[in-house]
């Protein structure tokens, strides 16, 4: 069995283990947190940034993750940023919606409070095609 490459981390990025274990101490400052956040922002690593971004309180870093989760229509991000109004919800949903993201935008529906259109992209997405066992 062939095993992958495993990819090399840009110099200065922590690692899973290294990364939990800053996310773990008492005395990791504001800086540190900006400093590796912005480094996992810049690799896409959203996920990742928002753990060290949240944990510094660096407000400019949460933003940026905002907009990207508003662009991408990604809801889950949306969530772990916190609570949101309505309209904010209603923009992930119909960004989503665009980008074909019908589980997203089903989310932010029901954050929006929106729980018609939300029932009915869950109903939407039942597909009759979908192998069931025998009974």
């Amino acid at each position: 069995m062939i095993k992958p490459a495993a990819k090399v981390l840009p110099r200065g990025v922590p690692d899973c283990l290294k990364k939990r274990q800053l996310l773990n101490e008492k005395e990791l400052t504001p800086a540190l947190c900006r400093e590796y956040g912005e480094k996992f922002l810049d690799l896409g690593w959203y996920d990742d940034a928002l753990e060290l971004f949240k944990r510094g309180k660096y407000e400019p870093g949460l933003d940026q993750i905002k907009e990207q989760a508003l662009e991408s229509g990604d809801a889950f991000l949306m969530t772990r940023l916190g609570a949101h109004s309505p309209e904010i919800w209603r923009q992930v949903a119909r960004q989503a919606l665009k980008l074909g993201k019908n589980q997203f935008a089903r989310r932010a529906f029901e954050q929006a409070g929106d729980q018609e259109q939300a029932e009915e992209l869950a109903s939407s997405g039942q597909r009759d095609d979908v192998f069931k066992p025998s009974q």
